[in-house]
C-alpha cells in the first residue's frame, strides 16, 4: 500500500495511536465526553487498519477502519491538539498535507476496488467532524438516534436469562436486520447476551448488552455543562449519571416478538436490574422498525426528558454512480462505544 510521505499505516494499535486516542475528547457544542474503555476497545476491533500521519516519533493524526469485506467503517477519527483548529482557521489553512493525504488514500481505496464504501457515524453539532466528512466527500445517508433509558429503581423479571448461546440467537437476528444496510455480526455473535423467555423455554426478546465506561465534560442541551457540574448535588441525578466516571449498558442485535414495547421495557428494566445499573443508550436508526414501533409507546425515564434524542449523521463515501439506498442501517454498539 503506497502511502503519502508522512503516513504509516498498522494492522495493531501501537502505543503512541493509543496514547493519542486516550487523550482525545469527543464532541464539540454538544455533548462532550471520553471513552475510558478505549485500550480495551481498540484491541477488539474487528479486521483493523490503522492509518497515521507521524512526525519525530509522534502520531499527529489517526484514522481507524475497521475492514469489513468491502465497506469500511472508520471508527476512531483522531487528531492531535495542533490539529483541532478552529472553523475560522481551518477556512484559512487550505489543504494541510495531513487532509491531502487522506483524501488521495480514499479515493486510491476506491478507484481501486478495493472498497466499495466508507462510512462513519457523527455528530452532527461536532464541527470539526462535520467540517472533516464534508471535505473528504462524504454525504449524510441516514440518521441514527441515540435513545436513552433509565430507571431509579429497574424491576426484576423471573423471565429473564443470561444462559442462551448464539446458536439460538442467530435466526432471530438474521430475520430481524438481514436486509438492514451493512448488516455483521463479529461483535454481535460474542455476546453476552440477556433474553425474556416464556414457561415454554420460547424466546419473547433477546440482545446483546455491552457494559460501558465515560467521563463526560458536558451533556447536550443548552445548560449542558451545568447540569454536569450541579450533578453531585441533585440527589435523583447522580444516580444516573456520574460525570466523572459514567457507566451504561449499550444493547445491540435487539429482537423483540411482535415488537411489542412492554417486551422491550420488561427486557431493558431486567437486564438493568441484573447488571446493577441505572441507565442504557440504545442507538437505532430512525428507520428501523423496532424503534418506530415502540418510541412513542414506552417511557424512557428522567434522562430521557433531559438530554432528548440527539442525532447522529451515518456519512457514507461511495463510487460515483452508485444508487442510493433506502434500508435503515444495522447499528453495533461497538462502532459507538
Amino acid at each position: 500500500m503506497n502511502l503519502p510521505a508522512g503516513f504509516h499505516w498498522h494492522e495493531a494499535p501501537t502505543p503512541e495511536i493509543i496514547a493519542l486516542l486516550n487523550e482525545t475528547t469527543l464532541g464539540t457544542n454538544g455533548a462532550r465526553y471520553r471513552h475510558l474503555d478505549t485500550i480495551d476497545r481498540i484491541h477488539e476491533a474487528d479486521h483493523p487498519l490503522f492509518l497515521t500521519l507521524e512526525w519525530r516519533e509522534r502520531v499527529l493524526g489517526n484514522l481507524t477502519f475497521c475492514r469489513r469485506n468491502q465497506h469500511w467503517y472508520i471508527r476512531y477519527f483522531a487528531f492531535h491538539r495542533s490539529f483541532q483548529a478552529s472553523k475560522q482557521t481551518r477556512q484559512k489553512q487550505g489543504d494541510s498535507r495531513f487532509k491531502t493525504g487522506i483524501k488521495a488514500f480514499f479515493e486510491k481505496q476506491l478507484n481501486a476496488g478495493d472498497v466499495d464504501t466508507f462510512y462513519a457515524f457523527i455528530d452532527p453539532k461536532n464541527d470539526r467532524s462535520k467540517w472533516m466528512s464534508e471535505q473528504f466527500g462524504f454525504r449524510v445517508a441516514s440518521k441514527l438516534v441515540t435513545q436513552s433509558f433509565s430507571r431509579i429503581v429497574p424491576k426484576k423479571s423471573k423471565r429473564l436469562t443470561d444462559e442462551v448461546q448464539w446458536n439460538s440467537l442467530e435466526p432471530l437476528v438474521n430475520s430481524t436486520y438481514g436486509n438492514h444496510q451493512y448488516f455483521f455480526t463479529h461483535h454481535l455473535a460474542r455476546g453476552p447476551f440477556y433474553a425474556l423467555q416464556n414457561e415454554q423455554g420460547e424466546l419473547l426478546a433477546c440482545g446483546k448488552f455491552t457494559r460501558v465506561t465515560w467521563e463526560i465534560e458536558r451533556l447536550p442541551g443548552r445548560f449542558g455543562q451545568i447540569i454536569v457540574k450541579c450533578l453531585p448535588y441533585m440527589p435523583i441525578l447522580n444516580r444516573l449519571i456520574r460525570p466523572k466516571k459514567h457507566v451504561f449498558l449499550s444493547p445491540e442485535g435487539l429482537f423483540v416478538r411482535g415488537n411489542e414495547h412492554d417486551l422491550l421495557t420488561e427486557l431493558f428494566e431486567a437486564v438493568l436490574h441484573a447488571e446493577s445499573c441505572n441507565v442504557l443508550m440504545w442507538w437505532a436508526d430512525q428507520k428501523d422498525p423496532l424503534f418506530l414501533a415502540t418510541n412513542q409507546q414506552i417511557r424512557w425515564g428522567i434522562l430521557n426528558r433531559i438530554v432528548g434524542q440527539p442525532e447522529v449523521d451515518v456519512v457514507i463515501k461511495e463510487k460515483e454512480g452508485t444508487p442510493p439506498d433506502k434500508r435503515p442501517f444495522y447499528v453495533s454498539a461497538f462502532d459507538l462505544i
